[in-house]
């Protein structure tokens, strides 16, 4: 069950990854190769993404979605961030875009799961990308959340895939 708190995810929740998009909410990685650009799909396995879910519900410890990962370039103005060196855009830009970024199906951002994606469709392996949510967006950039708190995040993806492993092998 997807428990929403308006236009975001609760703190600590686990996404599974439908699809990585780009900052402009695109399921592509875009990649320059020998100086063309070259548009590769970042679909990841749904089939794969449902037994995770269904991992999740059968561990019961923490809120689980399947949604879009958001990659981008960059840590600070790629995310929409008002904390970094540079920032030229309002508090109000940010917010309008991140309340566009969940209306498309976006549930987390990293920066990361479209080259792999995109890698993994290309040599036709079965993939999953697993992440954890550690703060709301909409309220700020800043982890407030202590050590403890956030090392428990932390081991929610692993405690899943874990767990879907251990069910894969016959161990549960």
């Amino acid at each position: 069950m997807e428990r929403k708190r308006g236009k975001s995810l609760e703190p600590g929740s686990v996404v599974i990854t439908r699809k990585s998009v780009d900052a402009t909410f695109k399921p592509q990685f875009e990649q320059v190769i020998l100086g063309k650009s070259v548009i590769r799909s970042t679909d990841l396995d749904e089939q794969l993404a449902k037994e995770l879910m269904q991992c999740s519900k059968e561990i019961n410890e923490f809120n689980t979605v399947i949604g879009n990962t958001m990659c981008t370039l960059d840590f600070y103005e790629g995310q929409g961030r008002l904390d970094g060196a540079i920032c030229l855009y309002t508090k109000e830009e940010k917010l309008q875009y991140l309340r566009e970024a969940f209306e498309s199906g976006v549930r987390n951002i990293e920066m990361e799961s479209s080259v792999f994606a995109a890698m993994c469709n290309l040599s036709g392996v079965k993939a999953a990308v697993v992440c954890v949510t550690l703060l709301d967006r909409l309220k700020g950039d800043q982890i407030s959340s202590s050590h403890d708190v956030l090392v428990e995040y932390q081991q929610r993806p692993q405690k899943l895939v874990g767990y879907f492993i251990k069910k894969r092998l016959g161990k549960v």
